[in-house]
């Protein structure tokens, strides 16, 4: 009986030992508080001589965003002020130019106000998407990734700023920087890229019970994991901009439940987002996995096509650590809401909802 006794002490207390570890390592890592009147007040779209911002009403119109105020965006409808309709945001970009479309801006007693509310998906995007992993020194390290960053394919269909979240039985957050090829890309003719801010979620049981332990990263797990439906929300607004490191001045946020979990400045990606396109074609052969069903990262090793959104990894703050893998009560859950933010982007309010049966 001693023995017995002894044994269920023991396990009981390794128990709480690795609930007590469990908590702490599911901690945030930031100590601040969501201040959203604050940030809305304070957002700016990128000045117009150095980038343009485009937005699309529910309605379908496509805008040209000149200005925002505390609910939303000042806006040019381009259909009315071109007398040319368009159906998505790229249409628009190379239908009238950078030279036309900045003398547009111009016409600013021509604007309008708009509610984020009546902001929809700014580009139609092509499906599927080109996701990396493991681009920011942090998160690596915390997920405990020590090779370079990799590339995988993403299947999910993109949905709107504030659109609900399945659940998930291990279901992470992460907020990313997508760029967006304007024009079809290869390597010989790189096209020029547009950025919006994207929520990429997990469900990292799936992701590990899928993944094979030893291969390559990203080929098996990822797809399965990182997939389906409602899992890739995107905020409402495209920034164009002139120059190729202009990503470098984004800074991301994402806050859950009104606690700060991740922040960074897009800059410190490892590869930029050129260098990940390259490596999505230089791998286009590559068999990647959903399940047992074989699939490419690209369905083109020529390029990649025009509207094809282009995750380019999170920074360190996600919920997932192997530590927290067994509790379900370390991840999101129905009811839990979460916030994102990037510098001339906007923002991302998205509600776990519960599980499609």
């Amino acid at each position: 009986m001693k023995i017995i006794q002894w044994f269920m002490t023991t396990i009981v207390a390794a128990l709480v030992l690795l609930s007590l570890y469990t908590w702490k390592v599911s901690q945030p890592i930031f100590n601040e508080n969501l201040d959203q009147q604050s940030l809305l007040q304070e957002f700016e779209i990128a000045p117009i001589e150095r980038a343009l911002t485009f937005a699309r009403l529910l309605t379908g119109e496509v805008l040209l965003v000149v200005g925002t105020h505390s609910t939303g965006v000042e806006a040019l409808d381009l259909a009315a002020v071109s007398d040319r309709s368009f159906t998505d945001s790229l249409d628009a970009i190379n239908e009238l130019g950078a030279d036309q479309l900045r003398a547009i801006a111009s016409y600013t007693q021509q604007a309008q106000s708009y509610t984020w509310d009546q902001l929809g998906i700014p580009v139609n995007g092509t499906y599927p998407h080109i996701a990396a992993g493991t681009n920011y020194r942090d998160h690596a390290d915390e997920v405990g990734h020590t090779g370079d960053p990799f590339v995988f394919p993403k299947f999910s269909r993109i949905t709107g700023w504030n659109a609900n979240v399945n659940d998930g039985a291990r279901l992470d957050y992460e907020v990313e920087l997508c760029a967006v090829a304007l024009t079809d890309y290869s390597v010989q003719r790189p096209a020029r890229l547009g950025y919006i801010l994207c929520g990429d979620y997990t469900d990292r049981w799936l992701l590990i019970k899928e993944m094979e332990i030893g291969g390559a990263m990203g080929v098996t797990g990822f797809a399965a994991g990182k997939g389906g439906e409602s899992r890739f929300p995107v905020g409402s607004l495209l920034v164009v901009p002139e120059a190729e490191d202009f990503h470098q001045e984004i800074e991301l946020t994402l806050y859950l439940n009104g606690n700060l979990r991740q922040r960074s400045s897009a800059g410190l990606m490892i590869w930029p987002p050129y260098k990940v396109l390259n490596k999505a074609l230089a791998d286009c052969k590559v068999p990647y996995f959903m399940g047992t069903q074989e699939t490419l990262v690209t369905p083109s090793c020529r390029g990649v096509p025009a509207g094809t959104l282009l995750l380019t990894g999170t920074p360190g703050g996600v919920m997932f650590k192997v530590a927290t893998l067994w509790s379900p009560l370390s991840y999101l859950s129905e009811g839990d809401e979460v916030v994102s933010w990037g510098t001339y982007l906007g923002f991302m309010r998205n509600r776990i909802s519960a599980r499609s049966r």
